[in-house]
């Protein structure tokens, strides 16, 4: 099936919107549903294995690390 991810739970999204990570500059556009480009390095979300983010061109995304596909892009 394949289908995406659930919508992250809400501990989730705090972290990443906390967390300070440099932004990583690239030059696809940042979708959900499609992966991240292999430069950008993902960062681990404690106790929730399930999810990675990164910041990149100055968005927060969380993602799939399996598929490093956009789970939810944090506004």
């Amino acid at each position: 099936r394949g289908g995406m991810a659930a919508e992250p739970p809400a501990p989730v999204v705090t972290y990443v919107d906390r967390e300070r990570v440099p932004s990583v500059a690239v030059q696809e556009k940042i979708v959900v549903g499609e992966p991240l480009p292999a430069t950008v390095q993902l960062h681990t979300i404690p106790q929730y294995e399930t999810y990675r983010f990164a910041v990149v061109n100055n968005q927060r995304v969380i993602v799939d690390p399996g598929t490093r596909k956009v789970v939810k892009i944090v506004k």
